[in-house]
């Protein structure tokens, strides 16, 4: 009881003092707990999945530097793995997915889909309720749902054998799975049967490849094994199809390696730009950020129980001298402090219960935040806690009970050099710790400034596009009535749009001399003059173009053999090169897109002869300047709708939608911006309550130099100067390990801004105002007040 009555009475004495620390620590311990969530996400990627030890993923070398990995294999590759005696189970899954539609009863769903081999789903095993989870040959019709889908469309799980219609047939459900979990790399798609599509091909790498290998096997070994017959296979293959003269054993064996990759360890891999989005400097720092808050929080804690240290050395050796042991005494004050950390434990456990039910905190976090989805985590800070009081406990109980008690009852008592020395450099490392926040959220803020406002190499500020599946047959149409419009510049259609990922179509071609890799866009003849794409050697694509392409620059350097008004390559399916382009920012700017060889290409009767069907699916559009996007928008769905499409489209500006491209990025400078203003608080609290105690502490002194004639702008500046060469001397240790950590975090964009040298003093000058503003306000009525109550209490 003593414990509580003496928190009560310190807190009554030092009311404000009290509440600021209070809260400095409950917001530590909360911000610690939502941040470490997303840490455990991080490192339980896919574990949730049956038997995640024995499950891998198929990684050959990139097609355009077989010094890197893509998650991408072809078909031949994957059918052979499946072989091996090692392997249990394969999936081949399509690397892309789409948007199927169905109808129940007039309502109309939207669920993603995508093609998988027959025994897919078995391999990745999820648990099975209803059905089947796999197809055989000759029976590989019917549709395998998640529950969710399921759930949605049904109303229950129990739903195999009934159909589902998408407005042409009715698919039979062949089985219901158990949701995977949400952090896996198996979406919950609606699953198809591709099939024979693609059996024996070894050029098109358009598929995902997991192996689910059985106990104890040695993947090096089983990875020898099959690739000298992969390759004698594929020798054999390029004579079958009369392309003996393309074969070259050295490159061949080269591109046939692989590897298995622990699906465990996919997060970070960073080989699929789709699924791999974990960064391993982004989760260092955000286990550092997190360590960081509680040290500023903890030094926060201990320099308020030193600053009332002084104040308390009489109660506390008054209670010697009535016959208390030295060591309860201590451990009364160790108590008080460890109460005082866990009461803010218990009110962040709160305040994240608070949070989890917030729709706005999903945008700063991924996956559950859930209380109960954490308890060893909950036990962890819990813990931590207990230690954080400890440490602000044992110091201040160890300095008030170091005095003789006949002593210290007849004067009265400041802090010691040493214990002013402690303060001094606490405060200095929570100056540097916040320094550091500061610095770096100014890094991320530039990187991110720079991936919207530099140079795209097209006019992205004014183009809206669409999917335009429904009214492929209109599209002429389509283009007419747009164009009609006042505002609409120009319309193009193309197969993908440009700049919102970094997986499109991978192309390799090859004759006898030249062998090429590139990145194939499929336009049509409108479409770099509607992006606003400069051509810079040879000519635009015009009305009457088929079977030609335009080469970047990039393209244009590697491939110096290139020649305009001729074919790419010495075969029969190669293009015609009509023009060069400037590089542009097709992919993400984690790609170096001025190294990576691109090409637009228009489709004429030679590949449309061979089976390549019209998939120009993306509409758009560019607008004159100024023109009423949102309005445009509407006009622009009316027309959609005017011309028979059954559902109305979902028009997009196409500078908006990047924002869902660095999804990732943005919430991690969400996250670090958090975590910046944290610290800044905590540190200004402490700077508050240090001011607060050194003004009662100082009291008699100011009150004499304002009698000596002091003015109080002398006063507040004589408070103030300790504070800035405490927090300049600490921005200068801050300012190098500051650009060490976002120069690290930079490294994960092929593109990045540099680090410009104004940053460092705009942070300090920053820093330094909001300081100079807290000692301000807290000293303001020390300096004012009239010196003769100071010296008269005294």
């Amino acid at each position: 009881m003593d414990v509580f009555r003496n928190m009560l009475y310190m807190a009554r004495r030092f009311k404000t003092a009290t509440v600021l620390n209070f809260i400095g620590l409950t917001v530590a311990f909360a911000a610690c707990y939502l941040f470490l969530t997303q840490v455990a996400y991080n490192h339980s990627y896919n574990k949730g999945l049956t038997n995640y030890q024995q499950l891998y993923r198929v990684e050959v070398p990139a097609m355009f530097d077989h010094s890197k990995w893509q998650s991408n294999v072809n078909r031949f590759l994957a059918d052979e793995l499946a072989k091996l005696p090692q392997v249990e189970g394969m999936a081949l899954l399509q690397c892309w997915q789409n948007d199927s539609r169905f109808t129940k009863d007039g309502t109309e769903f939207t669920f993603k889909s995508c093609m998988v081999s027959n025994d897919a789903l078995k391999t990745m095993a999820p648990r099975l309720l209803d059905g089947k989870l796999g197809w055989k040959d000759g029976d590989q019709i019917g549709l395998i749902i998640p529950a969710s889908v399921a759930v949605k469309y049904f109303g229950t799980t129990q739903v195999a054998g009934r159909c589902m219609w998408n407005d042409k047939d009715s698919i039979v459900v062949r089985g219901v799975y158990e949701d995977f979990p949400d952090n896996s790399i198996i979406d919950n798609y609606v699953y198809g049967c591709m099939g024979d599509e693609n059996e024996g091909n070894f050029q098109n790498y358009n598929y995902n490849c997991y192996l689910r290998l059985r106990e104890q096997m040695d993947t090096e070994k089983a990875k020898q094994q099959i690739l000298t017959p992969l390759v004698e296979k594929m020798h054999q293959m390029y004579i079958e199809h009369g392309a003996e003269d393309q074969w070259d054993e050295g490159k061949t064996k080269e591109s046939l390696n692989l590897r298995l990759q622990p699906i465990t360890e996919t997060w970070f891999a960073g080989v699929d730009p789709e699924h791999d989005r974990g960064n391993k400097a982004v989760d260092w720092i955000l286990q550092l950020s997190c360590l960081l808050v509680l040290i500023i929080a903890a030094i926060n804690f201990l320099n308020f129980t030193l600053a009332e240290s002084p104040m308390r050395i009489k109660s506390i050796n008054t209670r010697r001298v009535l016959g208390s042991s030295v060591s309860s005494l201590r451990l009364g004050v160790v108590a008080e402090a460890v109460c005082t950390s866990l009461l803010a434990f218990l009110l962040a456990v709160i305040v994240s219960y608070l949070l989890s039910q917030w729709p706005f905190i999903s945008e700063l976090t991924v996956g559950s935040i859930a209380l109960g989805d954490h308890p060893l985590l909950l036990v962890c800070l819990c813990l931590a806690a207990i230690v954080v009081g400890i440490v602000a406990g044992v110091y201040p109980a160890f300095y008030a009970t170091s005095f003789q008690p006949a002593l210290v009852l007849k004067g009265s008592f400041g802090l010691t050099p040493k214990g002013r020395q402690l303060r001094t450099l606490l405060l200095c490392l929570q100056f540097l710790i916040t320094s550091v926040m500061v610095v770096y959220i100014g890094i991320l803020y530039l990187q991110s400034h720079y991936i919207f406002n530099s140079d795209y190499g097209y006019d992205k500020d004014e183009i809206l596009y669409a999917d335009t599946w429904e009214l492929l047959d209109k599209q002429d149409a389509l283009r007419s009535e747009l164009m009609q419009q006042t505002g609409v510049v120009d319309v193009a259609y193309s197969q993908f749009s440009l700049g919102t990922g970094d997986r499109y179509m991978g192309w390799g071609r090859g004759d006898k001399n030249h062998q090429v890799q590139f990145t194939a866009l499929p336009v049509d003849w409108h479409y770099l003059r509607t992006m606003g794409i400069e051509v810079i050697e040879g000519r635009d694509f015009n009305e009457h173009d088929g079977d030609v392409m335009i080469i970047n620059e990039c393209a244009r350097k590697k491939w110096d053999w290139v020649k305009m008004d001729q074919k790419l390559l010495d075969e029969e399916m190669s293009m015609t090169v009509v023009g060069v382009c400037r590089n542009v920012r097709f992919a993400s700017t984690r790609i170096d897109n001025n190294d990576s060889p691109m090409v637009f290409l228009v489709y004429g009767e030679k590949y449309l002869k061979e089976g390549w069907t019209n998939n120009l699916g993306v509409i758009n559009i560019r607008v004159a300047a100024g023109i009423d996007k949102v309005a445009m928008r509407q006009k622009i769905k009316d027309i959609f709708m005017k011309l028979g499409a059954k559902h109305e489209p979902d028009v997009k500006f196409l500078d908006q939608q990047l924002e869902n491209t660095y999804q990732e990025e943005f919430r991690f400078i969400r996250q670090v911006l958090v975590f910046s203003v944290i610290c800044l608080i905590i540190t200004l609290i402490g700077v508050f309550c240090m001011t607060m105690f050194e003004t009662e502490y100082r009291r008699k002194e100011i009150g004499i130099r304002k009698v000596m004639g002091s003015s109080t702008g002398e006063i507040l500046t004589m408070l103030s100067r300790r504070y800035i060469w405490l927090l300049l001397g600490s921005f200068i240790v801050a300012a190098p390990l500051a650009w060490y950590i976002g120069n690290q975090w930079l490294q994960g964009f092929a593109e990045r801004t540099p680090i410009y040298w104004w940053l460092f003093p705009s942070a300090l000058l920053a820093v330094a105002i909001i300081t100079l503003a807290t000692i301000i306000i807290q000293s303001w009525r020390a300096a004012t007040e009239n010196p003769v109550n100071s010296i008269k209490n005294e």
